[in-house]
């Protein structure tokens, strides 16, 4: 099974330019393979395990976006790990020493996806179907310190009353990290930054006990029981369509959690035609994971001509309303892959303002692979340029906001910095002009047929960014 994804790496291509090991590496290198066992003698569990090694570098081998595998020999590299794979027991102790292995690679989507967290948090996202999750992503900040990144609209956390920046302190009245319900979210071995989480909810709970502790000068920890409700974040984002009243206007709202679907795009259209016909201006918010060029140009070309792709020439292609009054988008750290292509574009056509903090600059063209075991193999399969007004290179280049605001997580209460700013900066576009009214029946234009999306995936090209 293999699903093409938006992935991303924060470091520059040259650096992965091969300029020959240094010789003391040299020498491990050889030490190592000096080591590896003699394959004959392999149980059948050690030949399973070394089975999935090399299916993942068959894999690497055929399908890398850089064919020169950044300047590895994959072959030195399968006796070096022979033996610690091997050795391993399945599961997540094999998956951590290929993990290793995948961290010499230096970019960004490349890793292991467990296959419980591919079925309930990634697969359903691309097929537009539900799995029962309690609807919240963790980040550990600090060591052994896990907070709460974000609350799906519509969910089972949200609806307990869980908040963004909460620190989980207990999950079942067991230590959060120890608890065994926390499930590696697909980080980046081989990048620096914070892991991610999802919580797994065992077979025989019907609820959840969480602790949290709201704030830095706590005492107490807040307790809150959630039920976990069957949810994909297409359904988040169309919950999170919404109208905000601030000084006397009104302005519409969505947060984009991914464009994987054409849900998506639906969302949008709904909203303009419907919901946002009496607001004087709109907040797009791209924080979150990335997804489809199809998808992330029709929800791209209500505001501006997406860049042609294929046979999809610019917006042409999709049959959506025009949005004509201003509009700001909102980015963070986190708004990876499409998300970035989708702001390089904004701030090419200079749609409006990008309220936020810079995005990793993480961009390539990632697929899933499934490997012997069940768990899942995400590589980097291609570059994304063309997707790019200018053809930029956005790997390694970091999209900047044009109003830089720091997302101020921990123990936020729920409270949103970037967000609340993006609402201040779109009300100085308007505070000067009169409040929008729509035309009156009688002067309206005749009015498109409302369109059907496609619930069905995107297509062949589908990419995920974590």
């Amino acid at each position: 099974m293999s699903r093409l994804l938006l992935a991303a790496v924060t470091v520059s291509l040259s650096c992965f330019a091969f300029v020959g090991a240094p010789r003391a590496q040299r020498a491990a290198v050889a030490e190592d393979k000096a080591q590896a066992p003699d394959e004959s003698t392999l149980s059948p569990k050690q030949k399973a395990n070394v089975a999935v090694l090399d299916a993942m570098l068959k894999i690497v081998r055929e399908q890398f976006y850089d064919r020169k595998h950044g300047g590895k020999n994959l072959d030195d590299l399968r006796a070096r790990y022979l033996k610690r794979v091997a050795d391993s027991e399945p599961g997540t102790a094999l998956h951590a020493a290929l993990k290793e292995l995948i961290a010499e690679f230096k970019v960004s989507h490349f890793t292991i996806i467990e296959e419980e967290a591919y079925t309930t948090n990634f697969g359903p996202e691309m097929d537009n179907t539900t799995s029962l999750r309690l609807g919240v992503d963790l980040s550990e900040l600090e060591p052994g310190k896990l907070f709460v990144t974000s609350v799906l609209d519509g969910s089972g956390a949200q609806k307990a009353g869980v908040l963004r920046g909460d620190r989980l302190l207990e999950v079942n009245g067991k230590p959060a990290l120890e608890s065994g319900t926390l499930v590696d979210a697909g980080g980046d071995p081989g990048l620096p930054g914070v892991p991610h989480y999802y919580i797994r909810i065992p077979g025989d709970r019907e609820t959840m006990d969480l602790k949290l502790q709201r704030s830095a000068d706590d005492a107490g920890p807040v307790a809150v029981t959630v039920t976990p409700t069957q949810i994909n974040a297409i359904q988040a984002s169309k919950s999170s369509v919404t109208v905000i009243e601030y000084q006397g206007r009104k302005f519409g709202y969505i947060h984009f959690w991914h464009f994987l679907h054409m849900g998506m795009a639906e969302a949008l259209s709904r909203a303009i035609r419907k919901t946002w016909t009496e607001c004087d201006g709109a907040i797009i918010d791209l924080r979150g994971r990335g997804g489809s060029p199809a998808v992330m140009n029709a929800c791209f070309a209500p505001f501006a001509e997406p860049p042609a792709m294929g046979m999809r020439m610019g917006g042409g292609g999709y049959n959506m309303p025009r949005w004509d009054r201003p509009v700001v988008a909102l980015q963070d750290s986190g708004s990876r892959s499409a998300k970035e292509v989708y702001a390089h574009n904004w701030k090419w056509q200079k749609v409006g303002p990008l309220v936020g903090e810079s995005t990793p600059g993480a961009v390539l063209g990632s697929t899933f692979a499934q490997l012997p075991d069940g768990s899942y193999l995400l590589f980097p399969a291609q570059n994304v340029r063309s997707l790019t007004y200018g053809q930029v290179e956005l790997e390694g280049n970091p999209v900047e906001p044009t109003h830089p605001v720091k997302d101020l997580l921990p123990f936020a209460a729920g409270a949103d910095t970037i967000k609340q700013a993006g609402i201040k900066v779109l009300y100085d576009l308007v505070k000067d002009k009169p409040a929008y009214k729509k035309p009156e029946p009688e002067q309206r234009p005749h009015e498109e047929k409302e369109e059907e999306f496609s619930l069905a995936p995107a297509g062949d090209e589908r990419w995920w960014q974590e």
